[in-house]
C-alpha cells in the first residue's frame, strides 16, 4: 500500500497525517514544536521525525518504517538555501515534495479548486489559485517586517499599546493589566521579556487581545479593527472573482469582521492543509 504523510508545519506547531492513496486518513499526530526551516532546518527535520516515530507507534508499524511520500507545507519553504539543505536531509527511499505551508491551506481549503486562501496564524500570507490554474502568493514575508494582522503582530500592537500607557504614567485597561500578568510591571521585566521575545512567543499574546476587546477594551478594539484592515488588503493582491476562505487560529477569530466586509464570498473551509497536501501529492 503507498502511504503518504503530509506535514503542515509552521513556527509554533507540526501537524502530520498519514493517508492512502486513495485519501483514507489513517493518523493523525501533532508535534508541539516548529518544523519551520526558518526557524533552522535540523531543528525542523528532527521534530518532522518525531512526528513519523508517533505514526510508527499508534498505528503499531515496525521500527524502521518509512511512507512512501512525504508531502510538506513548511513555513520558510521558498527560501532557497534552507530548502536545498532540508530536502538533502531526506531519505533515499522517500519521494519528498515540498511547498509552503499557505499553499497547502489553499489546497485543503478549496479541495484543489480556484480560490483565495487568507492564512492568519502566528504569520500572515494569503495565496490563490486562478481560473487558468495558476497560483501566487502575498504577504509571508515573516515576522518583524511582515506578517501583519497575525498573531504575531498582534502581540507586538499589544506589547506597544503597554509600553505607550508605561511612558504615559497611566494604567491603561484590561489589555494592559493582563499582559503585564505574562510581562511583569518593572521597567527590567518588561524590557528583559520583549528583548527576547519571538514570534511565536508574541502571538502568545494574541488571546488576550481578543479577551480584551470583548471585555470592551477600547485599544484592544482598535487593534483588532487593524488587523482586519490588513488582511483585506492582503486579499486586494488576488482576483476579485474568486471565493475566499480564512484559515487559522487568528484567521478563525477574525472571521466574523471579515464577513462583514467580504460578505458571501468569504466560504466555509472544506478541508485542511493536511488534507490539501494530499491533493497535492496525488496530482
Amino acid at each position: 500500500m503507498t502511504h503518504i504523510v503530509t506535514v503542515d508545519g509552521g513556527a509554533s506547531r507540526c501537524r502530520m497525517a498519514l493517508f492512502t492513496a486513495q485519501g483514507e486518513r489513517l493518523a493523525r499526530v501533532i508535534v508541539d514544536d516548529h518544523a519551520s526551516l526558518s526557524m533552522g532546518v535540523d531543528a525542523a527535520w528532527q521534530h518532522i521525525q518525531q512526528g513519523l516515530a508517533n505514526l510508527r507507534v499508534e498505528l503499531g508499524y515496525a521500527p524502521d518504517w518509512l511512507p512512501s511520500v512525504l508531502s510538506m507545507g513548511l513555513a520558510g519553504s521558498l527560501r532557497e538555501q534552507e530548502r536545498g539543505e532540508f530536502l538533502s536531509l531526506m531519505p533515499s527511499s522517500i519521494d519528498a515534495r515540498l511547498c509552503t505551508d499557505g499553499l497547502a491551506q489553499l489546497y485543503g481549503a478549496s479541495a484543489g479548486g480556484p480560490a483565495i486562501c487568507l492564512a492568519v496564524g502566528t504569520g500572515s500570507v494569503v495565496h490563490w489559485l486562478a481560473e487558468d490554474g495558476t497560483n501566487s502568493m502575498a504577504g509571508g514575508w515573516g515576522f518583524p517586517v511582515g506578517d501583519q494582522g497575525s498573531g504575531a503582530w498582534l502581540g507586538l500592537r499589544a506589547m506597544q499599546h503597554l509600553i505607550h500607557c508605561y511612558d504615559q504614567g497611566g494604567q491603561g485597561g484590561a489589555l494592559c493589566a493582563s499582559i503585564q500578568q505574562r510581562t511583569g510591571t518593572s521597567v527590567s521585566q518588561i524590557q528583559g521579556w520583549t528583548t527576547q521575545a519571538r514570534s511565536s512567543v508574541l502571538a502568545q499574546l494574541a488571546p488576550l487581545v481578543f479577551e480584551a476587546a470583548e471585555s470592551g477594551d477600547s485599544a484592544a478594539q482598535q487593534i483588532l479593527i487593524e488587523a482586519v484592515d490588513h488582511c483585506l488588503h492582503l486579499i486586494e493582491h488576488a482576483p476579485a472573482s474568486l471565493p475566499v476562505f480564512v484559515v487559522g487560529g487568528v484567521g478563525a477569530q477574525l472571521s466574523s469582521q471579515l464577513s462583514q466586509r467580504l460578505g458571501e464570498r468569504l466560504q466555509v473551509s472544506r478541508g485542511d492543509a493536511l488534507s490539501g497536501l494530499w491533493h497535492l501529492a496525488t496530482q
